[in-house]
């Protein structure tokens, strides 16, 4: 019987991750509609699994359906709500690399909104992280030109020292 079970888990956690990917998908192609509805699903099947779990490496479960809300939100450009939805979520039971991700999703949330000491912060967090992925990362690296750009002439110590290694600098 607990075989059995876990393959039903596997393929849960499977089909819900798919779900998120589908999710993401159409918020790059701004369908807000069928996002949401992909995200619905993804997260009716991780309260059913009631946990979260790394079934084929998908750390699917209700955390990261919850970051995945966060990332929806900031590429339908809504930074208000991925913000918000951002200070509920512990990211802390998932891989160091999902939680970067994570990270850099509130940061350019952040940088959305002109918020450049909360977005540094959350990208100086994602690099304490996971050094290696947060520093060459398209997100990172844009957030962190933006940042500069906004900082103007005189930016924070802590952002050029940033910026340099992530190798941005003008």
């Amino acid at each position: 019987l607990s075989r059995g079970l876990g393959d039903v888990y596997k393929r849960q956690s499977l089909y819900g991750a798919l779900h998120l990917v589908l999710a993401v998908a159409a918020a790059r192609d701004n369908k807000r509609k069928e996002a949401r509805e992909h995200l619905d699903t993804a997260s009716q099947i991780a309260d059913q699994l009631g946990q979260d779990r790394d079934d084929y490496g998908t750390e699917f479960g209700p955390t990261n359906v919850a970051i995945h809300a966060v990332s929806i939100a900031v590429e339908l450009g809504d930074a208000g709500q991925a913000i918000e939805l951002g200070h509920q979520v512990n990211a802390a039971s998932l891989s160091p690399e999902r939680q970067a991700r994570y990270l850099l999703d509130l940061a350019q949330a952040h940088a959305m909104r002109r918020q450049i000491g909360e977005a540094l912060h959350a990208l100086q967090e994602a690099e304490r992280i996971a050094p290696e992925e947060t520093r060459v990362h398209y997100v990172g690296r844009a957030v962190t030109r933006e940042l500069l750009q906004l900082s103007g002439l005189r930016p924070r110590p802590e952002l050029h020292d940033l910026a340099e290694r992530f190798g941005v600098l003008p």
